[in-house]
């Protein structure tokens, strides 16, 4: 599960409320991004645009997280990643893994408490 952990500026992050994919559902925490037909689930190579904030209301939408390069969110690994190194996406979009390739997210600082602290970043 994706959660804040810190953020290099003042801003606050941004809320929306977006309709998922049909069929699909979210959890809190989970790494989404937006196609034409909604909210889904990121691949493990994905740079996730949104990130999951709340339960599905009674219109429909869920809450989301604007996914902001300013923001280090901390998130548990399925093998502890080096600082700096460039991760993947685990194929739950709940955490992240020590894979190399085609990544988004930059581990910021070493671990703290299990939980790897990482930045949602375009990675050329």
């Amino acid at each position: 599960m994706f959660k804040i952990f810190d953020a290099n500026i003042g801003d606050s992050e941004i809320i929306e409320y977006r309709t998922m994919k049909s069929e699909e559902t979210a959890s809190f925490g989970e790494a989404l991004k937006l196609t034409a037909d909604g909210l889904t689930k990121c691949g493990a190579a994905e740079k996730p645009e949104y990130i999951c904030r709340g339960e599905v209301q009674q219109d429909g939408t869920i809450p989301v997280g604007v996914v902001m390069a300013t923001t280090n969110y901390a998130v548990p690994y399925t093998a502890k990643p080096a600082v700096a190194a460039q991760v993947q996406l685990h194929t739950d979009g709940m955490q992240v893994t020590d894979s190399a390739g085609g990544a988004c997210f930059v581990v910021a600082v070493q671990e703290q408490q299990g939980l790897a602290i990482v930045r949602i970043v375009d990675v050329a």
